[in-house]
């Protein structure tokens, strides 16, 4: 079974989290809408739902943030902040 999404992996600035129910519920009074475009992307959270509520639509995700990079580096930064905490002696 795939996950589904209801907060972003990484905190964002204005995370959209709290209008997650109402977008929810505006996808389904919107049933002759084909394509979905996420203007103001973030962590996609808003793309996710609307493909998983809509998998009959196209879904637009604007990544100008480049978070897609942020995602694939958490093993990365966790991994570097471990190394400083070790240096510095917390751990």
């Amino acid at each position: 079974m795939t996950k589904i999404y209801k907060s972003a992996p990484l905190p964002f600035q204005g995370q959209k989290r709290r209008y997650v129910g109402e977008f929810r519920r505006v996808l389904g009074q919107i049933r002759d809408a084909r394509i979905f475009v996420d203007l103001f992307g973030g962590s996609g959270l808003l793309s996710h739902i609307a493909k998983r509520e809509r998998p009959d639509a196209i879904v637009i995700y604007n990544d100008f943030d480049d978070y897609r990079t942020r995602l694939d580096n958490i093993p990365r930064t966790n991994a570097l902040i471990s190394d400083l905490r070790t240096i510095m002696g917390g751990g």
